[in-house]
């Protein structure tokens, strides 16, 4: 049993960030709950404000999608232009009454020059934003290719790469694509009936090509063939976007990279003595591949504006054939197990050995190991959108959808795990009516929603589980000068396994779905004081409501103006995944190696070790404060030192809390306007009490280097040129010190890591 120790922090901490929230007079609302003023200039200082914790990765992929995308000035809704940082819906409304009077928006200094918003607002949401003119020449052709590469020292395969293209013309036309050269991903899996088993060539290079799409889209309609995102309403019902107030469908051409390596040998032994990757090969590693993320595939059209005598309607159609990759542990055999939720061997995925065509169909042979498989299913999806406006202000509407698996893999019947987020048994959807109301400085939106699903026609009618459930968010929000205040409730039945909500909800998951099994409300705070203090705070208190369970989340962040180059600030959080006294269910953190049933902790060896949360592991409560310095002494040159304490309440570790530390180091300068240069240095120690935990690392209970945590020294230097403002080359240098004392460590290859990325973009 896991021995528990009195949690003074939890009372006093969370009754310190309370109070804190309690005390801010509210006088004005910003957009999307960004952590930080954001303030960037491109996408690589995104992925450092991700990587130094200064935003989370919901706020990162938000505004890496609205980057790459753009958000025009003068076509995009009222919520459209509220998705973007840093403003407030009355600055939203400002930039409108503008464009309303002005006809056209020509450049966004306009913006400033007529006080719709501050010189400062302005320079921090330029990279997010275009200024297309309607009037310009039909002809008129602007776009960009975009190359990308990164190689590591030790590499034995050629290196992956992303390729990316965008055409603007004729006005409202927008083609883009995206391909790539990937290594880690095995061949389409077949089923071999003699086995009982998936099988698949072994991770070679390979070209995707997953992402294309042509868009025509004006003010008044639009359609696009090919990938894209779309979303509505309060995100209740459905939400690929990443936008905080969706309305309508999105392009989709985003890559994504990771910034650490993974494991080169991704075999197990299968049916073989010796797993292939033991050995050295255990801790060998290697580039990962760059990554997308599957949307919509297919056809969505959509009527903005039908004016009618009363507001406006607007329709929207949206249909997609998506062929979808699957994380290899999230399938089930249902011709081998009657109910995916048993723990019944037969019941747990199938295995996925590797095929070999030069040696004997029956020759034993080896398995892969945490891997995705490519091309398994075809999702065929169909949906719509009605919405009748009175103002922009004003609306209320419908959506729904309804999806089914078509799977691809012959000879066998796969369905999806209980714990996946896509409901087994067949057809899955949803449908809910939304509505938004608002006058003045009050904005007040509301969405209920009621899934349906198949899963009964597997577990049976009676059975107290699938079939659909209820949901609803309702969100109003204050918006008084320069503060904004935001308060929101919401409740996801157990049953409402709907894969496409996008709604509030925290990280923790119920099998796969974050909104689902939770009940909850937040008060959100952003506002700028006496034109110096940026203020940030949130208090979000929820329970599941199956098992009864109070979670807590809350955090204030204060960074403060003392003059044109010095900006300090302090930052404040406090996370606990059940707040009752001596008590401990559950994580803070999703994933993880380790899970907690009926107070044992338990080591689950599926897990995937190039999981993003691998760092977290199980944690009941997490204290977290920051402190950074940020100086900008010149015009060309700005140092940022962050330092990072977090007190964790590590389930696996008896008597004690964890302290971690992280101290990180920015320097940025541009020597002339067409040179940048980027230098970042951060030292990260988990666990600085440094104890073993483990007397048998060797044992079955616990992987081999679970007694130890990361000490590490990780820098790097970016730089970037623009030639003649058409052409980018930026060249990146990292390199990765391991300092710590694990049996990883001192097997680890490459170590010390040394890493380059180029990336080379032409624009016309």
């Amino acid at each position: 049993m896991h021995s528990r120790r009195p949690r003074i922090t939890r009372i006093t901490v969370a009754g310190l960030l309370l109070a804190a929230l309690c005390l801010l007079a509210p006088t004005r609302a910003w957009a999307i709950e960004y952590e930080i003023f954001i303030d960037v200039d491109d996408e690589e200082q995104l992925y450092e404000l991700y990587i130094s914790d200064q935003i989370s990765e919901d706020t990162f992929n938000t505004l890496v999608e609205l980057r790459r995308r753009g958000v025009d000035l003068n076509e995009a809704t009222r919520e459209e232009l509220y998705s973007l940082p840093n403003l407030t819906y009355d600055e939203v409304d400002a930039i409108l009454a503008y464009r309303a009077e002005a006809g056209v928006i020509h450049r966004p200094a306009d913006l400033a020059a007529a006080g719709a918003l501050s010189e400062r607002k302005l320079a921090a949401i330029l990279t997010f934003i275009v200024a297309n003119d309607p009037r310009s020449r039909l002809t008129a052709t602007h776009g960009w290719v975009r190359y990308q590469t990164a190689w590591t020292a030790g590499d034995t395969k050629v290196p992956p790469m992303a390729l990316q293209a965008r055409v603007t013309t004729l006005r409202h036309l927008t083609v883009g694509v995206a391909a790539f050269l990937t290594r880690q991903r095995p061949g389409n899996p077949v089923w071999d009936p003699t086995r009982d088993a998936l099988m698949a060539e072994v991770a070679r290079p390979r070209v995707a090509v997953p992402k294309a799409f042509a868009q025509w889209d004006t003010s008044r309609w639009g359609v696009i063939v090919g990938s894209y995102r779309a979303g509505f309403g309060q995100r209740l019902v459905f939400d690929t976007s990443d936008r905080y107030t969706p309305n309508g469908f999105y392009f989709d051409d985003a890559v994504y990279r990771d910034n650490d390596l993974g494991i080169a040998c991704r075999e197990s032994a299968g049916e073989l003595a010796v797993s292939p990757c033991a050995g050295a090969a255990r801790y060998s590693y290697e580039t990962k591949d760059f990554k997308w993320r599957d949307g919509q595939r297919g056809l969505a059209i959509g009527a903005k504006h039908l004016d009618v005598p009363v507001g406006w309607l607007q329709l929207y159609g949206f249909g997609s054939w998506q062929r979808r990759q699957i994380y290899q542990y999230e399938l089930y055999d249902a011709d081998a197990c009657s109910d995916p939720r048993s723990s019944e061997d037969a019941c747990s995925a199938p295995a996925f050995l590797v095929l070999d065509e030069d040696q004997d169909a029956l020759a034993p042979t080896s398995a892969h190991k945490s891997q995705t498989l490519p091309n398994v299913y075809d999702e065929v999806l169909g949906g719509a959108n009605f919405t009748w406006f009175y103002d922009r202000r004003t609306h209320v509407g419908v959506t729904g959808y309804g999806a089914s698996a078509l799977w691809n893999v012959e000879g066998a019947t796969l369905d999806f795990q209980d714990w996946s987020s896509t409901p087994f048994g067949g057809a899955w959807g949803a449908v809910g009516v939304d509505m938004a109301w608002g006058r003045r400085w009050s904005d007040l939106a509301v969405e209920l929603a009621r899934s349906f699903d198949s899963m009964q026609r597997v577990v049976g009618s009676d059975a107290d589980y699938g079939g659909g459930g209820f949901a609803g968010v309702a969100r109003h929000t204050s918006t008084f000068g320069k503060h904004e205040l935001e308060l929101s409730a919401r409740y996801y039945d157990i049953d409402y396994a709907n894969p496409y909500a996008g709604s509030i909800a925290q990280a923790d998951e119920f099998n796969g779905n974050r909104a689902r099994d939770e009940a909850g409300g937040r008060v959100r705070y952003i506002g700028r004081i006496a034109d110096r203090l940026d203020l940030r705070s949130a208090v979000d208190f929820w329970v599941t409501p199956s098992r009864k369970i109070p979670k807590f989340l809350g955090y204030v962040r204060s960074d403060i103006d003392v003059n044109s180059w010095f900006r300090p600030g302090l930052w404040l959080q406090y996370r606990s995944s059940d707040l009752r006294p001596g008590k401990t269910e559950g994580c803070a953190a999703s994933g993880g190696l380790f899970v907690v049933i009926d107070g044992e902790v338990v080591y689950r060896p599926s897990f995937d070790y190039d999981d993003p949360n691998y760092r977290s592991r199980c944690l009941a409560e997490s204290g977290q404060i920051t402190a950074r310095l940020a100086f900008k002494p010149i015009k060309r040159l700005s140092i940022t030192a962050q330092y990072q304490h977090e007190v964790l309440d590590d389930v696996t570790i008896d008597g004690r809390s964890r302290q971690d530390a992280a101290a990180y180091l920015i320097v940025r300068t541009n020597p002339w306007r067409s040179l940048r240069i980027v230098g970042r240095m951060r030292y990260l120690h988990e666990d600085i009490n440094r104890t073993k935990y483990y007397d048998e690392p060797d044992s079955d209970d616990a992987p081999r280097d679970a007694d130890r945590y990361e000490q590490s020294l990780w820098t790097y230097v970016d730089l970037s040129y623009v030639f003649k403002k058409v052409f980018l080359a930026r060249l990146r240098y990292d390199n990765v010190l391991w300092l710590d004392n694990r049996t990883s460590t001192e097997l680890r290859t490459p170590s010390p890591e040394h890493r380059l990325r180029l990336e080379l973009e032409v624009r016309f």
